[in-house]
């Protein structure tokens, strides 16, 4: 029989790599769903008898869609794709409902391997070419922002994956938002520079053309809660809001240029940290008033669940890494069968 497939996630490159990770040779009918509430209708409109879930998406989450097609009763066999690979995320979702929980980046053996667990592979009869099959002007296109976006979300996943088991808590992931703006009106594009004094620290970063600066944001009040999370052998005299600091920002800044590196083939060295201040303002913080140069700008911002608060990536790219960067992309998404 045919089964029509639902892949919701809110990058087309996602959604375009999903896509060619399905079996070739399967009888589906497939769609797309740019987030939670498309997929809800599209279940609704009995599209979705497999939905591939991602988890991190504006409008509705996955989280949300979970608790959705739970409350309704909704007939539909839900796998969740995210870049989120906390233990806590994955236990989440199948407690919410889900058969398993898939992460990215995907590859067809991976997904065949799910499939095939739990017999969905055999719902489908198997054809040459299936009807319901896409082509390749059908699948979802990308362009480079939201390509390097999804680059992003995998790595700071990862990155917010040792967070998470470092202080024990679950780390709330968000969308990251990637733009570009004059340094000097960076501080307007950032949600939480005007919300309380911050403490900061920068690392450099260049490799295969690509350089920039990686600055880790905290709150101030929030160094207080953290003390009593981390493990931290200090000696006497020392600030231990400087130690705290500086590690967690190693700790991201580490992991999230890691995850990115392993995407893109690109081999980073990232330097010692320098703690930019305690307790100022974030336009401060940055010194940006008076700076014109653009710069390509990534914003994750990590919510802790225990203690209550939130801290801040910014991954700051020069203009002149741009060509470097958005060659690799190209790549990426050639690979992925984006024209």
């Amino acid at each position: 029989m045919t089964l029509a497939v639902l892949i919701c996630d809110d990058s087309a490159l996602a959604r375009r790599q999903m896509a060619r990770s399905l079996p070739s040779a399967w009888d589906i009918n497939l769609s797309f769903a740019n987030d939670g509430q498309q997929a809800i209708a599209a279940i609704n409109a009995g599209r979705a008898d497999l939905l591939f879930l991602d988890l991190n998406m504006p409008v509705m989450n996955g989280y949300e869609v979970l608790d959705q097609i739970r409350a309704d009763d909704l007939p539909t066999m839900v796998l969740v794709v995210s870049g989120d690979i906390q233990s806590e995320a994955r236990t989440r979702v199948m407690a919410k409902g889900a058969l398993d929980f898939i992460r990215k980046p995907v590859a067809p053996d991976q997904i065949a391997g799910v499939l095939g667990r739990y017999g969905i592979l055999s719902l489908a009869e198997c054809k040459d070419q299936a009807p319901g099959s896409p082509t390749m002007d059908d699948l979802p296109s990308a362009d480079f922002v939201q390509a390097l976006s999804e680059v992003v979300n995998i790595a700071m996943g990862q990155a917010g994956s040792r967070l998470s088991d470092l202080l024990g808590t679950f780390i709330q992931l968000p969308v990251p938002d990637v733009f570009t703006t004059p340094y000097h009106q960076l501080a307007r594009h950032l949600p939480y520079a005007d919300v309380a004094p911050m403490s900061a620290v920068s690392h450099g970063f260049s490799g295969n053309g690509v350089a920039g600066e990686a600055i880790f944001l905290m709150n101030s009040d929030g160094f207080t809660d953290l003390e009593s999370l981390v493990a931290l052998d200090m000696p006497d005299g020392s600030n231990s809001q400087t130690g705290i600091l500086t590690d967690l920002s190693e700790l991201l800044v580490g992991s999230c240029l890691k995850g990115i590196s392993q995407q893109l083939d690109i081999e980073f060295n990232h330097s010692y940290p320098v703690v930019l201040g305690h307790e100022q303002e974030c336009t401060k913080l940055l010194d940006c008033e008076s700076n014109p140069v653009n710069v390509l700008v990534i914003n994750i911002s990590y919510h802790l669940s225990t203690p209550d608060m939130d801290c801040h990536l910014l991954l700051l790219l020069t203009e002149d890494s741009i060509p470097a960067l958005r060659a690799r992309v190209e790549i990426l998404m050639h690979d992925s069968g984006v024209e």
